[in-house]
């Protein structure tokens, strides 16, 4: 399981504070490293289109707006492929057994 899996794993089972490092020793503020460690999931989010701009995630980190509500699974990437285009210039030429003799 990779950092981002075990991290949206904790955030899943609400149990998100585990994430943080414990050579803090426990002198942090509980509501930032959560907002810290939801942001950063966000952040990280395998559908690039619901990733936050540097703008939503600042605002978020300064608690001016509200933490987005990410699923309890981390969602599973998808990747799209576009087929190859097919030219529509020249045809493919050919060539015969018969030519050049």
């Amino acid at each position: 399981m990779g950092l981002v899996e075990w991290v949206w794993d904790l955030y899943g089972k609400g149990n998100l504070l585990l994430a943080v490092d414990e050579r803090l020793h426990l002198v942090y503020d509980e509501k930032q490293a959560e907002c810290l460690v939801i942001v950063g999931l966000w952040c990280v989010h395998p559908d690039r289109s619901l990733r936050p701009s540097i703008r939503q995630a600042i605002q978020i980190l300064n608690f001016e707006a509200t933490l987005p509500n990410l699923s309890s699974k981390m969602p599973v990437p998808v990747y799209h492929v576009t087929p190859p285009s097919v030219s529509s210039g020249e045809p493919l030429s050919t060539t015969s057994l018969q030519e050049g003799r």
